[in-house]
């Protein structure tokens, strides 16, 4: 029997994968009904988003978007799709997108109210504030898949920063985290101060940049982690080609 499923976790809610892919096909094809369940409740928190934003750019409205999102991860629970998942579909996202777009496709002039699974929710999804996120998405980018990638690269680099700021923490050094966060988040605005950072923690500005230099290098390594985590067989090389991909696809 393959061991419990053990998300990759600093013990917070993560906003995108940590779940590992050859972790949660394991347990789908030797794990017991309530490891499966709780493997597939986890995947479902952490992925659902970008998911919910290629249903909506596909014209989708809202209520339906999340009549889809919430319907396709009962479709894999209860076809248990990853027990026969292919290790051709090495990257996670890959799987779930591919499946996705077949579900919506098998579900297609079904009443939507149906998708839900009866009624029974996986999780419940926060969609007031999906729909900050999503109105706050570009609007110039080509295509829902350009857009599910998008917010797939956004994510996951939000989850290498989120387990960052933990390790800092862990080590007591987050308020100096805090203070030159705005240098590494991707979404911050480039408009952060050395100066004013290094009057908050009492240090000069050349202190300051050697800080931000060694927290890029362990956030290179936290995003090195959580893209490997979404791999089948998460070699050096393969990581390469998706951090290729993560920065395309951020480039939209």
């Amino acid at each position: 029997m393959a061991p419990p499923f053990r998300p990759m976790s600093t013990g917070m809610a993560s906003p995108f994968p940590v779940t590992q892919w050859t972790a949660v096909v394991d347990v789908c094809r030797g794990g017991s009904p309530a490891d499966r369940q709780v493997a597939l409740e986890r995947l479902c928190a952490d992925y659902w988003y970008p998911l919910y934003v290629f249903a909506r750019r596909q014209g989708h409205p809202r209520q339906d978007a999340e009549d889809l999102t919430q319907g396709f991860f009962h479709y894999l629970l209860e076809r248990d799709l990853f027990s026969a998942a292919s290790q051709e579909l090495g990257k996670l996202r890959t799987f779930l997108l591919t499946i996705f777009q077949r579900y919506i496709g098998d579900v297609r002039g079904r009443e939507l109210a149906q998708k839900r699974g009866g009624g029974r929710e996986l999780i419940s999804l926060d969609v007031g504030h999906a729909e900050s996120r999503y109105e706050a998405e570009p609007q110039d980018v080509a295509t829902p898949e350009a857009h599910f990638d998008r917010s797939w690269a956004m994510s996951v680099l939000h989850a290498a920063l989120h387990d960052l700021g933990e390790s800092e923490r862990a080590a007591g050094r987050g308020v100096q985290f805090s203070a030159v966060e705005a240098f590494l988040n991707p979404a911050a605005v480039a408009d952060g101060s050395y100066e004013a950072a290094a009057a908050e923690l009492g240090m000069n500005g050349e202190a300051v940049r050697k800080v931000v230099s060694r927290l890029r290098g362990k956030f290179r390594d936290c995003l090195r982690q959580q893209i490997a985590a979404t791999l089948h067989e998460a070699t050096a090389e393969k990581v390469d080609e998706e951090l290729v991909a993560l920065k395309a696809a951020l480039r939209g």
